[in-house]
């Protein structure tokens, strides 16, 4: 499904396509209203990181002609901004959107230099998802335009017109109120019959200097915002905030309303023939659990993941026989075949439901409307238990009633109509690994032999698996032998990585062996004097400083974003040559963000390990808190090394 909800920062990769489509040259409708170019500034070049900025962004609405204006004029301040701001793009899909150019204008030195003739597009396709089996079938008229000079002011007009056929007489607006640059004048105007029963509402904006009037026979939504500062964003800031002021407008005002639209687009004429897939898939004596597992698996690994993405087929998906004969589809092609394969076998509550990826638990935020979901998944519910199936995973492990599912937070189950967005209750999101590290030492001049084991289970080994698809032994290998180059002097590998795949019970696991050296420090060598006479062994859990490391506690506005859901465990084994004495230790750190312990003990009379366990329990840290968290962090940090001292 594609990705509708409009984001204010959007990078493409381009590959070259034939101009089919024209895009045509008029002056601006009628219905827009024009707004003059600010003459002054509050913005200095030192304020300006990309080198231009927008003087004006003026963007207006018909929505009785499905007509979107776009008026900007950017302001270049530095050379740097030349080769910044000197291409046009403009994206749309050729499907049901037509481009129409209005002009091109560079002011120079307060004069208007009509470029409008010299611009000559080409068209590039959008198709960086390519890769990801997704075409989407919309394109960029792209332009480089020539002799731009500092201080110039690019002035650009255009209007798409048209919408995607699949919402009918369905409005939605997502409107962004600040930008990335500063803007002198920010300027928004939506249009619309008065008759017109749509609720709209600013988020962050102040409503009182939003304008609305009744004009003849239509009403009109002004805001007008000056001297809007750049958005700063901060790292790290969850998906699911909308760190920017915006203003969106909906012409339906349910859910529900919402629910029936869906059951409309995912319904089928006629029921599917779906007879061959059985015919493929059992054997005749499969119980009903069986079942459900071989129509899980076909879905998952026999349909591969490729979507056709434009216009209707955005949203509908292809009839269940359809995907079958062709044995592709994407998610919500994937997930209308699962339910009708459920059904087929029993399973009469299965429905398709459609989820945010990136707002998750908050999407529910949005008002109501059928283009802010951008992914389907399967729930269906057998014997009073609730499952739910992601049918574009591939070959995931484990039986259904345990089958790791990503929570995805608020959901529309297709055909369970209800006004409201319920939550999901995943039946397994919980996942750990694990990572064992045993060094044995035969002398202080000899190399070391380091084995390494990792296993993982839940959606961690779902991932892993496919990881594994992806790449050779050898590949991984080299991988994991360059990270240790960057933790010991000399690495050498000693046997090929082993690989073991407890496909049912979903767990698998790596091993890898190896001769490393060169990590004995001399202490007759170093400038602390009391380190002569020793060799000394110092320990950092390298694997453990993804997650915990020291850095700078400052005050956030957003809150953090978190590798959630995280349960590590590690367990490093150490035997020396030599008889040794290790104090044991405990330490442990636990609040409402993180658990974090640590147990050093000696196991011989020459050999200790230490055990680490760190989760993260929340998939986000608050803002007001991201500070007290940090430093708690910085405190388990500076405890993970481990130092070990020998006697020559």
């Amino acid at each position: 499904m594609k990705y509708r909800f409009l984001a204010l920062i959007l990078t493409l990769f381009f590959s070259r396509a034939v101009f089919s489509q024209k895009y045509i040259f008029e002056n601006e409708p009628s219905w827009v209203k024009k707004v003059e170019i600010p003459q002054s500034s509050t913005f200095s070049k030192y304020s300006i990181a990309s080198g231009y900025y927008l003087k004006l962004e003026d963007y207006q609405v018909n929505l009785d002609e499905d007509a979107h204006y776009t008026h900007e004029v950017i302001n270049v301040v530095s050379y740097t901004g030349i080769t910044n701001a000197s291409q046009i793009l403009v994206n749309y899909d050729t499907s049901y959107q037509k481009l129409i150019i209005h002009h091109l204008y560079i002011w120079r030195k307060g004069k208007k230099i009509d470029r409008t003739s010299d611009l000559s597009f080409e068209k590039m396709n959008n198709e960086y998802n390519l890769q990801n089996g997704i075409y989407s079938g919309t394109i960029s008229a792209y332009d480089n335009l020539n002799d731009i000079r500092k201080e110039d002011l690019i002035d650009f007009a255009y209007t798409l017109v048209g919408s995607n056929p699949i919402f009918k007489k369905e409005k939605y607006l997502f409107v962004p109120l600040e930008s990335t640059n500063p803007v002198d004048l920010y300027s928004v105007r939506i249009l619309y019959s008065k008759d017109k029963n749509y609720t709209y509402k600013c988020v962050g904006y102040d409503t009182t200097a939003v304008s609305n009037n009744l004009i003849g026979n239509y009403r009109e939504i002004e805001i007008s915002n000056k001297d809007v500062k750049a958005l700063k964003m901060e790292e790290g800031t969850p998906s699911w905030i909308i760190p920017y002021k915006y203003f969106t407008l909906s012409s339906i005002k349910s859910w529900k309303e919402v629910n029936t639209w869906a059951q409309e687009v995912f319904g089928l004429k006629k029921e599917p023939e779906l007879e061959s897939v059985f015919k493929e898939i059992f054997v005749g004596n499969e119980t009903l659990d069986e079942k459900i597992n071989k129509v899980i698996d076909y879905v998952q690994d026999d349909i591969r993941y490729m979507g056709i993405e434009s216009g209707i087929g955005s949203f509908k998906p292809s009839a269940p026989d359809k995907v079958v004969k062709q044995r592709f589809g994407d998610c919500k092609d994937k997930s209308l075949l699962l339910v009708w394969l459920l059904k087929k076998i029993g399973i009469s509550k299965a429905y398709p439901a459609l989820v945010n990826v990136a707002m998750l638990h908050e999407t529910d935020k949005f008002q109501p409307s059928n283009e802010i979901f951008n992914h389907c998944i399967v729930k269906f519910e057998h014997e009073n238990k609730t499952y739910w199936v992601d049918p574009t995973i591939t070959q995931q492990g484990g039986d259904y009633k345990n089958l790791a599912m990503v929570d995805y937070g608020r959901t529309l189950v297709v055909g369970q109509s209800l006004d409201t967005l319920p939550l999901m209750s995943p039946q397994n999101t919980k996942a750990t690994t694990f990572i064992k590290e045993e060094l044995t030492v035969k002398s202080f001049t000899e190399p070391a032999i380091l084995e390494i084991t990792s296993s993982c289970d839940g959606i961690e080994a779902d991932k892993k698996r496919n990881f594994l698809e992806q790449y050779t032994s050898e590949d991984i290998s080299k991988s994991v032998t360059d990270d240790l180059k960057l933790i010991y002097p000399i690495v050498n590998k000693t046997d090929d990585i082993k690989i073991v795949d407890d496909i049912k019970s979903n767990i698998i696991s790596t091993t890898y062996k190896y001769e490393i050296d060169g990590f004995w420090q001399d202490g007759d060598k170093m400038e602390n004097k009391n380190a002569a006479g020793l060799w000394i062994f110092r320990f950092d859990p390298q694997n453990l400083r993804q997650f915990i490391n020291e850095s700078a506690c400052i005050e956030r506005k957003t809150d953090l974003a978190l590798n959630y859901p995280l349960n590590m465990e590690f367990l490093y084994v150490f035997h020396f040559h030599k008889n040794m004495l290790m104090l044991d230790d405990y330490k442990k750190i636990e609040n409402e963000i993180f658990y974090f312990d640590q147990v050093v003990e000696q196991i011989s009379n020459n050999s200790f390990q230490i055990k680490y366990k760190f989760s993260f329990k929340t998939p986000f840290v608050k803002a007001d808190d991201f500070k007290k968290i940090c430093e708690q962090t910085n405190e388990m940090a500076k405890k993970l090394p481990v130092i070990v001292y020998f006697k020559k």
